[in-house]
């Protein structure tokens, strides 16, 4: 953690000294004759770096070369014709800089990767469960999409997501450490549940977003929604919380995975729908999809 704050004060002196350079710099004397284009770049690399989550599981070289390829774009398609004679140091300075902001902000967007990691894995200490990341599982997905294509048998996929109302707080706010290490314990105590109704050959996954994604072979549409029934049933009784979900089946709704999720997250209800109701629904889609 004391990294985490070291690379966040580094940070905010590189930004409050791109600040005070800007400020002199409007002056009739500057201290750099910057250009303006500069400072945008300068500035703008810091959230861009460090609020997508994606930058900090690439190497820091990657998000570097594209701002500096960014940087060196603006350079030769705008108007530096006002610049003193030494424009090459003054360029070399600004690359210079920005490559330093970036690998700043990269440090800091690490830092937070980590501390979200044991946030993660404190949850799951708390609450083991045999949940997987979706993005790293791919190969055995396309392995039970393969058998359900060879051998003409159907494959279930259900969503999960909670429907807490300290969720909906959170999408309006700043999520603080508080909010964001009690959404991961609730995260962390729905995949418990889940992973106690659910068979061995069935995936339990996990999204980008706090959704359950849950693979059932040899499963139709009413085998996916009794599922379904039992586990919002256990998630009420151990944690009185409400949650949604959607299902789409191998091949009547689609025949690849990616279109598989697509249906499955349009079904999810805003709130939870009788079960009997739902049942019925995709029952009758079902049938559609068959004449």
């Amino acid at each position: 953690m004391s990294t985490l704050k070291q690379s966040i004060f580094w940070v905010a002196f590189y930004l409050v000294a791109v600040v005070i350079v800007a400020q002199y710099d409007t002056q009739a004397t500057p201290i750099i004759d910057f250009a303006k284009y500069f400072y945008f770049v300068a500035i703008g690399v810091v959230p861009a770096t460090v609020f997508f989550p994606a930058i900090s599981k690439v190497n820091v070289f990657v998000p570097m070369a594209i701002w500096g390829c960014i940087y060196l774009v603006l350079v030769q398609t705008l108007d530096r014709s006002s610049a003193p004679t030494g424009a090459f140091a003054i360029i070399l300075l600004e690359f210079i800089l920005v490559e330093a902001g970036t690998w700043l902000s990269y440090q800091v967007a690490l830092g937070i990767s980590h501390a979200e990691s044991l946030m993660d894995a404190l949850a799951l200490s708390a609450f083991p469960n045999n949940v997987h990341d979706i993005e790293l599982e791919s190969q055995r997905i396309k392995i039970e999409l393969t058998r359900s294509r060879r051998y003409h048998r159907p494959l279930g996929l259900l969503i999960i997501q909670s429907q807490s109302d300290e969720q909906q707080v959170t999408r309006e706010m700043l999520k603080s450490v508080h909010h964001d290490l009690m959404n991961r314990f609730t995260t962390a105590r729905i995949g418990q549940i889940i992973d106690d109704r659910i068979r061995q050959t069935d995936l339990m996954l996990k999204d980008s977003h706090g959704r359950f994604a849950i693979l059932c072979p040899e499963t139709d549409v009413n085998g996916i929604a009794t599922l379904a029934e039992r586990i919002v049933q256990a998630v009420k009784e151990r944690t009185n919380l409400q949650i949604s979900w959607g299902v789409a089946t191998f091949p009547d709704d689609a025949l690849t995975f990616d279109d598989l999720l697509l249906k499955a997250r349009e079904r999810l209800k805003d709130s939870v729908s009788a079960p009997k109701e739902q049942v019925a629904v995709l029952n009758s889609a079902d049938q559609g999809s068959r004449i």
